[in-house]
């Protein structure tokens, strides 16, 4: 490391930002900031270490829907599984695969019921037919960009978004909501009812109908109501976007970009604060962070509990091309908005991806694998009131943590991460042939939750009632999108690979969650 830590005044500063809030409020308020205090507040080490689970073992759980054990719980937990990739849809469409992050935009009553809308993107990249575009052949759904790119990205842009709807605890209904994107990865959800959901790419090319790629957009909870919005959210910059998160308290937005080598955490301050749908149109200031002091410092390597300082650097043009960027590591590939927050020395991380907002702290995932040096993934917490940057969780071993993506804090104030590794890296324990949900506990170990176990042949998956369903051993391909339900009863969770949707419910207060 470059980069020096700083006193531990600032360390109690840290841990008490949360505890004051929790003291001033009751309740599930209290609860959150008291948990979300502890998750910051971790035991000094090299890294972490996986630890048993107080939700205990996992083994393998039919799902109430299908009757097929697709994941492994612990004792108590059950799931319902719906929209599987294939799935025809409310609107008659197909459900598109490639399911990615997700998130709950909106719960409202309906006569007598709790409904909850969420907002699922499909990770899809391109192809050589229109008719793939989500939406293809409906009016009903806002696509941003119909037409080929030539180069680079070649073809049509097939990636976009899906509601959902949730209703006292039984699935209801879906239906695509957006298209004509690339790669929509991760996202995250305002604080007015709508999804941001982000192309995952660093490209300089234009199709035929005049569109770059690289941007964030914004999805409404429900589309029938007000439409997507095709105009790109420029003031939000022009890269490989991972997660997004606002601040309720002020407004701004958090933001992760997986650029390997040359990315840091980003905030982006809205002209107009007030919110509400479109209103991040009106653009902002996009930033990028820095260690106070420290030009360019490297923080790929941290220990555990390791604190830095930092500030923010103003981004000039947020829309800004591109190109190979002379960095302390070398040569790297770099989006336009960090070539200029590096100029003015932001840090560097490995390839951040999950970002999460939860009482005065950003919660964020650097998923990059090594071997040597030994690097399996971090997860940081930058407490905005002391603007102090903490490595709450360092994976030295995919045993430990393989390569973390989406994250969430659970209502309860729980860290959960969801695995996107594979079977290289370093390891100290058996070869990895499961992806993983995994929860951080206070003192900065970790311990399973779940594990993919989807492994059927085509006659078991007909039988199930999903002939067009892939078929094969996919328990090594990603989870995402996890997040819970407000109240906190529900974890919704995607399985990429298959492309399911799954409801987990279960025994949340025998562990952190």
């Amino acid at each position: 490391m470059t980069a020096t830590p700083h006193s531990n005044p600032r360390r109690q500063l840290l841990k008490g930002g949360s505890v004051a809030i929790a003291a001033a409020f009751g309740g599930p308020i209290a609860a959150l900031a008291s948990r979300v205090a502890e998750a910051a507040a971790c035991n000094a080490a090299t890294a972490s270490v996986l630890l048993d689970s107080p939700y205990g073992a996992v083994a393998p759980v039919n799902d109430l829907t299908t009757g097929l054990p697709l994941i492994e719980l612990p004792p108590g937990f059950s799931y319902k599984s719906y929209g599987w990739r294939g799935d025809i849809m409310a609107d008659g469409l197909a459900t598109p695969s490639n399911h990615d992050g997700m998130g709950v935009v909106l719960q409202r009553r309906v006569g007598r019921s709790t409904e909850i809308v969420l907002v699922r993107n499909h990770e899809l990249s391109n192809g050589s037919s229109a008719a793939a575009i989500i939406g293809a052949g409906s009016a009903s759904v806002a696509k941003y960009d119909t037409g080929r790119t030539a180069s680079g990205i070649t073809g049509y842009q097939l990636g976009g978004t899906s509601n959902l709807v949730f209703r006292d605890g039984q699935w209801v209904s879906s239906y695509a909501s957006f298209g004509g994107t690339y790669r929509n990865c991760a996202g995250g959800c305002s604080t007015w009812g709508s999804w941001l959901t982000n192309e995952e790419v660093r490209s300089n090319t234009v199709s035929d109908t005049g569109k770059r790629h690289g941007y964030v957009f914004e999805v409404p909870a429900d589309t029938s109501l007000n439409a997507a919005s095709t105009n790109p959210i420029v003031g939000m910059g022009r890269m490989a976007h991972e997660a997004c998160a606002i601040d309720p308290a002020t407004g701004y937005w958090y933001l992760t970009e997986d650029q390997g080598n040359a990315n840091t955490l980003y905030r982006f301050r809205p002209a107009n604060l007030q919110g509400g749908l479109h209103s991040l149109q009106a653009g902002g200031q996009l930033q990028g962070l820095k260690l106070r002091n420290v030009m360019n410092a490297d923080l790929r390597g941290p220990t555990l509990c390791q604190e830095f300082d930092v500030e923010w650097v103003d981004i000039a043009n947020p829309d800004l091309d591109g190109a190979n960027l002379a960095s302390v590591l070398g040569t790297v590939s770099a989006s336009g908005p960090y070539l200029q927050a590096y100029a003015k020395g932001a840090a560097i991380f490995g390839a951040n991806e999950g970002c999460w907002v939860a009482n005065g702290v950003v919660f964020f995932t650097d998923k990059q694998v090594t071997t040597s040096p030994a690097r399996a993934g971090r997860i940081w917490a930058l407490d905005l009131a002391s603007g102090v940057l903490k490595a709450i969780f360092v994976s030295n071993d995919i045993s430990v943590g393989n390569s973390p993506d989406n994250l969430c804090i659970s209502p309860r104030g729980g860290v959960l991460f969801c695995e996107d590794g594979g079977n290289s890296g370093p390891n100290s324990g058996p070869a990895v042939t499961q992806q993983r949900l995994m929860v951080v506990h206070p003192n900065g170990g970790s311990s399973i939750f779940a594990k993919n176990n989807y492994n059927f042949t085509a006659a078991q998956l007909t039988a199930a009632g999903k002939p067009a369903a892939a078929s094969g051993n996919l328990r090594n391909t990603e989870w995402c999108g996890a997040c819970f339900s407000p109240d906190g009863r529900v974890l919704f969770a995607n399985l990429q690979g298959p492309g399911v949707t799954l409801a987990i419910t279960g025994p949340w207060a025998n562990g952190s969650l």
